[in-house]
């Protein structure tokens, strides 16, 4: 018995891998048996040895044995079985024997022995009842089939039967739920059972190793976050690279491009990214030839430098500036203010840059010599001043761009001695206005 309890010991400190589950509810063994009673010879092992048990819950299951044997009394020999009902705990842990996962296990039950000579009844005179408890090892060999050995110790205490000790070894079956892909998480509880996976994420495979199963990840071969729906985001601006049209290029403002030019279009929509234009154009400048600022489309004067504030044309264009240096003086006749014919043409080159320059402004200066009274003088000027601005408009120019200013006989610029240099004062003269 010393011995027997020595055993029991050494199977109860070991610890295991495996066991009974809800998923894999069933096990069922067979094997041979040994019995050592009290007060009778040893029998050998002999077949068969039968249980069957189902867990329960929190590694507890329930079962029944079955064995048969022969024994030997007073050189008699006796017809042995017993049928017990148990309940048994499986420990659960890490360990192996010899390279082979072990499962340890306890259990308590109550049953019926029966001691007789040859093939007896259950309901014979040698049938007796008593309590027993054992333990036992399981040696994982493959994932449904396992080695076992036990001992267990049946009390009983009635006339014509035995306490014992008895010796089991064989083999058990699980009966496991099925797992179509073999990634050990039943179908029951597997959402992938069709693919492989893992079993922190319920059977489903998660091909990036993110933490995001395949069915959920919408870029399921790169690595992602969980925010994103588990794809990258490479540029970090909040935008996952699966709806970024910049995935490499940080976004500002909320966006999720930059804009590099800064002309307030994205670069991805931006046909010129490192130079500002104009959304109209694609983000690209629009021609410019005089390199003035101003597009050709806005540009007045395309082939003249000028400013934003005159429509990209000059203060004064070169064409305006040649005409004043060459025809800006209008002369008459002695007490005339009729503009005679070879100024009637000059006027109408001069009324066609008008047309072509619009933002342009002229002062026309009336002027007389210093014949005659100072007032008639002053009406003389006005006159002649009024006729030129009247043929510039008889050419299409608005009266609101010509300025008339009259100065009598004030202002000479020619001298009054001689005669050839006094007539010079009888004149118009144009300016451009500021």
């Amino acid at each position: 018995m010393k011995n027997q309890l020595i055993a029991l010991s050494i199977l109860l400190s070991s610890t295991f891998l495996y066991s009974q589950t809800e998923e894999s509810p069933w096990i069922f063994g067979i094997g041979i048996n040994s019995i050592n009673p009290e007060n009778l010879d040893n029998s050998g092992y002999n077949l068969p040895s039968l249980s069957l048990s189902r867990y329960i819950f929190n590694n507890f299951s329930v079962g029944i044995n079955y064995s048969e044997n022969e024994l030997k009394a007073s050189n008699e020999e006796l017809y042995y079985y017993s049928v017990d009902g148990i309940i048994k705990y499986t420990f659960q842990s890490e360990s192996k024997v010899l390279g082979v996962n072990a499962e340890p296990y306890l259990f308590a039950g109550y049953g019926l022995s029966n001691f007789g000579e040859g093939n007896t009844s259950l309901g014979s005179l040698n049938t007796a009842f008593g309590a027993s408890f054992g333990a036992g090892v399981n040696f994982q060999l493959t994932k449904n089939i396992a080695l076992n050995t036990g001992i267990s110790y049946k009390s009983i205490d009635e006339k014509n039967a035995y306490s014992n000790l008895q010796h089991v070894v064989g083999i058990k079956f699980n009966f496991e739920k099925g797992d179509s892909d073999g990634d050990g998480v039943p179908d029951k509880k597997d959402h992938c059972p069709d693919h492989p996976g893992l079993v922190e994420l319920n059977g489903c495979p998660d091909s990036d190793g993110d933490g995001i199963k395949d069915d959920d990840d919408k870029c399921p071969n790169l690595t992602g976050l969980s925010s994103m729906d588990g794809c990258p985001d490479s540029d970090g601006d909040g935008f996952s690279d699966l709806i970024d049209p910049c995935p490499n290029k940080a976004g500002v403002n909320g966006q999720s491009c930059p804009d590099s030019d800064g002309d307030g279009i994205l670069d991805n929509l931006d046909n010129c990214p490192n130079e500002a234009g104009l959304e109209s154009n694609g983000g690209c400048k629009l021609p410019d030839l005089d390199n003035d600022g101003v597009p050709n489309i806005n540009d007045n004067c395309p082939n003249e430098a000028g400013s934003k504030d005159l429509n990209g044309c000059p203060n004064l264009p070169k064409s305006l500036e040649s005409y004043l240096n060459n025809f800006n003086e209008i002369f008459f006749d002695f007490d005339s203010h009729i503009v005679r014919q070879e100024y009637v043409e000059n006027l109408k080159l001069l009324s066609s840059l008008l047309s072509k320059y619009q933002y342009i402004n002229l002062n026309i200066d009336g002027h007389t010599s210093n014949e005659g009274e100072t007032d008639y003088n002053m009406s003389l000027s006005e006159r002649r001043s009024s006729s030129v601005k009247n043929t510039i408009m008889s050419n299409g120019i608005n009266s609101s761009r010509l300025f008339l200013r009259n100065f009598g006989e004030e202002n000479p610029i020619y001298p009054n001695i001689p005669l050839s240099e006094k007539k010079k004062n009888r004149r118009v003269l144009i300016s451009v206005r500021n």
